[in-house]
């Protein structure tokens, strides 16, 4: 199988239907455990005894933009839950400077994220042609 680029390997997934959502997730769920990770590690902990917010990185189920499938990984500024102070570490306050831990996290995997779905695709795609 010969594929020219990301595009054309996903316009090939989407053609399947239920299949290429299948293969589109396992993808994604890969990569976003990637970054989860990475996330983890990253994130400001407490020198405290407690639960942490690094231990507590949301998922999302996959979402869709504009015909885009994502997935959204750690804080996000309406969060309102347990670890809802996450969102203050990540963006800043008034009186505290933005950390950028997370955007730090996907920016630092974007070529292992990519090559990561490519892969997958990639893998799905060969599993439905054998």
């Amino acid at each position: 199988m010969t594929l020219e680029g990301m595009q054309e390997l996903i316009d090939k997934v989407n053609k399947l239907g239920k299949q290429g959502e299948s293969i589109k997730k396992k993808a994604l769920d890969k990569a976003s455990a990637l970054v989860k990770d990475t996330m983890e590690k990253k994130a400001p902990r407490s020198k405290l005894n407690k639960k942490h917010m690094a231990d507590n990185i949301n998922t999302s189920d996959i979402l869709k933009k504009n015909g885009v499938d994502y997935i959204e990984i750690g804080p996000s500024k309406g969060d309102n839950s347990e670890f809802f102070y996450s969102k203050f570490s990540e963006f800043g306050t008034s009186k505290q400077p933005a950390q950028h831990w997370a955007e730090k996290s996907v920016l630092e995997n974007k070529k292992k994220i990519n090559d990561i779905i490519a892969e997958e695709l990639m893998r799905g795609l060969e599993e439905i042609d054998k």
